[in-house]
């Protein structure tokens, strides 16, 4: 067990030191509560911390911290001191080889954090209000062992039964039949100047190239916002986050028929549409006095910078996403994407606690998504742990910042956020791994992550540049995604290891039925070879003596039992490798479609060694330690 010391802060800079805390075990994880009350008001800030004593014998650890407002991404250390503040999960690799996994939650009122200081690491509390007498309620949970994703995936498991909150894990959320299938954004396409004239043209192109996109967002900007009115595009940009929404109706110059008959143009050409919407209305919120202001102005609240934007309370957070979301569908919108979601700190501290607030904002939001459009939405901008706690029913979340096009530096980095974001939000959704262009100089990678990512596929190409050789290893010839089963993480021996010094290739992995996926990648920041070992133990959940491993760019086999390796360089970061581990029975090992990346998606059975395929395409199947073509 952890050695724990507490202190209580109250809000005149007083300290009371003493034996807060209740710890009770459950199943092998442990549960640290805080029971604490005073006469004084608790500091909103810091309310209560929990020092964490020496941990003896740590060989590395990654952090799991929020850099900034919306995303999280890993932070590499030795020592805890350096653990960076707003830590939402900490993942501590020992020199014997186990791991600690510490996973702070939120409850009702606080919300916890990890973070290290000059006396180690500390576990800290802040409600965000003021007017608190009392902690008490779930801190964080821990456990021990030699598997980090069974410890991660029992410690989410146990704090929501703590919690009671009505907070689901993933195996119990259902994902939309809708999001099987490939999609596209306008974001990246057109950003603010996207329009009814581009998004038909965009949803042509597709039908023309036969690239079977089944869905797309209307993004950013097809609402009006009078700021922009008459102004180029160059003009806008630095007003983007500075402006306030007038109506969210469709910008009458750039979509002149109006939202209906946008969305209808592109059901035409096949496509089911989605809005995107971001919490506060605009990023400034709503512009007070215009249309939106008028129909919804019961449902707002001014904060201390003038800025209107809606009520956390839940009847009127509610209601507001219900008249918002009435207009949405009797336009013609099937889903939404809502955005700008962990702001509940910069407009509502103080009014009540952080907990409350981000309890009742999300139950009005998702009850609302739920009535109208059956849970499809995708969730963005909200990696806080007070987000990502507090959603009860929606599927899907982003797990990264934006992508960024023709950035070969921001890949690196968007990979790192993905997979490690994945360790933590992976237990409750299906993890986003957000837009991408398949013309882009990191296309194929990017395709190939997003393949074994285990989440939505969806492209934001300009038009006319929408490349189909790229997406046809994603999918089947109706636009089905070929998808893992789960949400991609890295491989146990690169968890604690930062990919861009240590001289090893990145390793992901997933599943995909009884088979293993694992993709390497050279994401060295010298852009230095890199090597490692693959080993069937690499891919978590495999459990077959003997696996056929297929890379699926240079076709190479090789067989391998559970004692064996076989060592991999990379001598770039324009190499990579894609391994299909495909369980060996009786001699016998069936690969699947060799033209598409989760190959055992391909298969539909497998009797007395012939493979029925899903559609007809090329493929392979070993036999007695060899690969046959067929």
């Amino acid at each position: 067990m952890l050695n724990l010391k507490s202190t209580l802060r109250l809000a005149d800079g007083s300290n009371t030191s003493g034996n807060f805390l209740k710890i009770s075990e459950h199943n092998g994880v442990y549960a640290v509560s805080v029971d604490a009350e005073s006469e004084k008001p608790i500091f909103p800030s810091l309310g209560v911390a929990i020092n964490i004593n020496v941990i003896p014998e740590i060989k590395s650890y990654v952090s799991d911290y929020r850099y900034c407002e919306f995303w999280c991404k890993p932070f590499f250390g030795k020592e805890l001191k350096d653990v960076p503040e707003e830590t939402q999960a900490l993942y501590i690799e020992k020199t014997d080889g186990r791991f600690i996994v510490i996973m702070p939650v939120v409850n009702d009122q606080y919300k916890c954090v990890l973070a290290g200081g000059e006396s180690g690491l500390a576990a800290n509390l802040f409600s965000t209000y003021d007017k608190l007498y009392e902690c008490k309620g779930l801190a964080f949970v821990y456990a021990e062992g030699e598997n980090p994703f069974i410890l991660t995936e029992k410690c989410v498991r146990t704090a929501p039964e703590i919690l009671n909150n009505g907070t689901k894990v993933r195996a119990e959320r259902k994902y939309p039949e809708l999001f099987e299938y490939l999609g596209w954004c306008s974001w990246d396409a057109m950003h603010m100047e996207v329009n009814e004239q581009g998004l038909i043209e965009k949803c042509m192109e597709f039908s023309e190239k036969k690239i079977p996109v089944k869905w797309a967002i209307i993004d950013d900007m097809w609402c009006e916002i009078r700021e922009f009115s008459n102004l180029t595009y160059k003009e806008m940009r630095p007003l983007h986050h500075a402006s306030k929404l007038y109506s969210f109706k469709a910008d009458p110059i750039r979509f002149p028929n109006g939202l209906e008959h946008c969305i209808k143009k592109m059901n035409q050409e096949g496509l089911t549409v989605g809005l995107w919407y971001p919490t506060t209305g605009y990023w400034s919120g709503i512009k007070e006095g215009g249309e939106a202001y008028k129909l919804l102005s019961d449902y707002l609240i001014k904060t201390p910078s003038d800025l209107y934007i809606p009520s956390w309370e839940y009847a009127k957070s509610k209601a507001y996403y219900d008249k918002i979301l009435d207009y949405f569908k009797e336009s013609g919108a099937d889903f939404v994407k809502i955005d700008n979601q962990t702001m509940t700190r910069r407009f509502y501290a103080g009014l009540a606690p952080i907990g409350q607030i981000a309890k009742e904002f999300h139950d009005g939001m998702e009850d609302s998504v739920k009535e109208r459009f059956d849970n499809r939405i995708i969730n963005c901008m909200g990696m806080g742990s007070e987000d990502m706690w507090n959603r009860k029913n929606s599927p899907i979340s982003r797990c990264s910042d934006d992508f960024r096009p023709e950035d070969k530096s921001w890949f690196t980095k968007h990979i790192l956020q993905c997979s490690f974001n994945s360790l933590v939000q992976g237990q409750f959704y299906w993890c986003d791994w957000d837009m991408w262009w398949t013309d882009d100089g990191q296309g194929i990678k990017n395709s190939l992550m997003r393949a074994i990512s285990g989440g939505p596929v969806y492209v934001s190409d300009e038009i006319g540049r929408s490349k189909k050789e790229v997406l046809d290893p994603l999918t089947t010839d109706d636009g089905k995604i070929l998808m893992c089963d789960k949400p991609c993480v890295p491989t146990k021996d690169c968890l604690t290891n930062d990919p861009t010094t240590s001289g090893k290739a990145f390793k992901l992995q997933n599943i995909a039925g009884e088979y293993g996926v694992l993709a390497l990648l050279n994401l060295d920041e010298k852009e230095a070879e890199v090597n490692t070992t693959v080993k069937i133990s690499d891919i978590d959940g495999l459990d077959n003596d003997s696996y056929a491993v297929y890379e699926h760019f240079t076709k190479e086999l090789k067989i391998l039992s559970r004692n064996e390796s076989f060592d991999v360089t990379l001598s770039s970061p324009d190499e990579y490798k894609l391994y299909i581990f495909a369980p060996v029975k009786n001699g016998f090992a069936a690969i699947g479609r060799t033209d598409k990346f989760i190959s055992p998606k391909t298969i539909k059975s497998i009797k007395d060694e012939k493979t029925e395929l899903t559609e007809n395409g090329p493929y392979a199947f070993v036999k007695n330690g060899h690969l046959i073509f067929g």
